[in-house]
């Protein structure tokens, strides 16, 4: 009869000769207790970049990968803590193997501290999580990576101010003043606001402007040109004035293109033509303000083009200008509806000969007009 026994216990004797007959293996690799990498940065406030270079000085390890984990979608801001994964790879992983914490890991460059160490086991990485101090504390000269210059602050003929964006801001201060009263004090967005709605009497506008990242960074101001209404035109500007055009929550100048184009922003001003086509040419009113588009489709650009027996002052884009006008070296002057004033005096008070030109100590009881 066969022993089911005995075969067992000759297979559990064959199982232990088999151990026996197969050394236990040593681990016998040189363990790498600290490490020393360098950790350089290269950001800028309001920027998504995340420049990173890492770099070690041993022989026994190298940087595999290094990267920053947690940039904001808005840009850099001064209290943010950049987080740099970086991955190290051993030069000779048959000679040796990771034994790190924490406490061995000895960073220079950016300040900042670790705060995770994580694989080393067998052959892998060694991943280290760097985090960065506050960003105003890492770079001494923090502010100076932000554009917040205003190179233009000008008018629109319907109360809206307009200004160059600047690159950095996240938001605009604007102030307003009615000759040396200060009138509103708004923040916005967008690079333009209306202030139709504060034009409720005759005088001189005027807005002052600035770019600001954050309450610690701020930019300098810069003053629009002056404003001269009537009373007619104040009321005029006034019944323009719609609330949506300050909006903030877009994210685009879209709405404020759509309420502005067609709409009236003279009043019930008579312009030189309708804007109608014609064989003579056209006023074309768009986004920006009024062109006139002659019959072979051009347009005047940083002169003077005489419309219907009535000159008009285009600007560098086409743009029929109003208000003063310095050019050659002489003052004109363009009321609201964009045509020159002749031989009156203008609504703030000065003297304007039969060629438009600014007289200075105009004497209306003389025969000769002093220069």
């Amino acid at each position: 009869m066969f022993n089911f026994k005995k075969l067992s216990l000759i297979l559990s004797a064959t199982s232990l000769m088999a151990m026996m007959s197969i050394p236990a293996y040593a681990d016998d690799r040189t363990a790498i207790s600290s490490v020393s990498i360098n950790v350089a940065t290269d950001l800028s406030m309001g920027s998504t970049d995340s420049d990173v270079e890492v770099t070690t000085s041993s022989s026994l390890y190298d940087v595999y990968s290094a990267s920053i984990t947690n940039t904001p979608s808005d840009g850099w801001d001064e209290d943010d803590n950049p987080k740099v994964q970086i991955k190290l790879q051993l030069e000779d992983d048959d000679d040796y193997k990771w034994n790190i914490t924490k406490s061995n890991i000895t960073v220079t460059g950016d300040s900042g501290s670790v705060t995770s160490v994580s694989g080393g086991s067998g052959h892998g990485y060694l991943t280290i999580v760097y985090t960065l101090d506050d960003l105003d504390e890492v770079y001494d000269d923090w502010d100076d990576s932000l554009d917040l210059n205003i190179d233009d602050a000008e008018w629109r003929a319907n109360g809206i101010a307009d200004w160059s964006a600047s690159e950095s801001a996240k938001k605009y201060e604007v102030k307003l003043y009615r000759g040396s009263t200060l009138l509103t004090t708004v923040t916005t967005t967008n690079d333009y606001y209306s202030f139709a709605n504060y034009f409720t009497q005759a005088g001189t506008y005027t807005y002052k402007v600035r770019a600001i990242y954050s309450s610690s960074y701020k930019g300098s101001y810069e003053e629009s040109n002056d404003f001269y209404v009537t009373d007619s035109e104040a009321q005029a500007i006034y019944a323009t004035y719609n609330s949506s055009v300050n909006s903030t929550t877009s994210t685009s100048t879209s709405t404020y293109e759509a309420l502005l184009t067609g709409s009236t922003v003279y009043g019930t001003t008579t312009y030189a033509n309708v804007v109608s086509p014609s064989s003579e040419g056209y006023w074309v009113q768009d986004m920006y303000g009024w062109w006139y588009r002659n019959a072979d489709g051009s347009y005047t650009v940083n002169g003077w083009q005489q419309i219907n027996g009535k000159y008009y002052f285009f600007n560098e884009y086409g743009y029929m200008k109003t208000g003063w006008i310095y050019w050659n070296n002489q003052y004109y002057y363009c009321g609201l509806d964009g045509a020159m004033l002749t031989n009156t005096m203008t609504p703030d008070g000065y003297y304007v000969n039969s060629a438009g030109v600014w007289v200075s100590n105009y004497n209306p009881y003389s025969l000769t007009l002093a220069s």
